[in-house]
This record gives C-alpha cells, structure tokens and sequence, in this order.
C-alpha cells in the first residue's frame, strides 16, 4: 500500500492515472500516522519527507529510505526479494 500526506480524493485520482494495483491510503487527517515513522515528518515546517519504507506481511520493515529518490529498479528488487 502506498500512503501520504494528500487528500485521499487525489490519491484515488494518483492512483486511476498510474493503473496501481495497490491500496493508497492517506495521512491528511491522520499526522500521526507520518510521526509513527522517524525522520519521515518535519515537525518545523509540517512537511512530510519523500520516504520508501516496505512492510513485509508479518510487519517488518524490510526497507527504508527517507529524503531521497529510490530508483524503481532498487524498490523493484526489495519487492522481489519479499516474494
């Protein structure tokens, strides 16, 4: 699943125009949410920071990077690894 800090009515459109196959869920009402996960929200300017973070079905982060742009091949790979 994907989440952030948009309004869910455009992550539903996000979602249609990239065909995902994933739920997106979002953090608009919920900060809390984004604060769950360290370095992921900037308290001083209520900004969220461009973060991958992958959950396997047991609930262990299996990757994380927070600030900075993943190559879709790395998080293809993370992906791949988990199956």
């Amino acid at each position: 699943m994907g989440i952030s800090t948009n309004h869910g009515a455009s992550q539903k459109i996000f979602g249609q125009q990239l065909k995902l196959d994933y739920p997106l869920l979002s953090a608009f009402a919920a900060p809390e949410v984004v604060r769950d996960y360290t370095g992921w929200l900037d308290e001083g300017k209520r900004l969220a920071n461009r973060a991958y973070i992958v959950i396997d079905k047991q609930g262990i982060v299996r990757f994380k990077k927070v600030g900075e742009m993943v190559p879709i091949q790395e998080l293809e790979q993370v992906l791949t690894g988990l199956e």
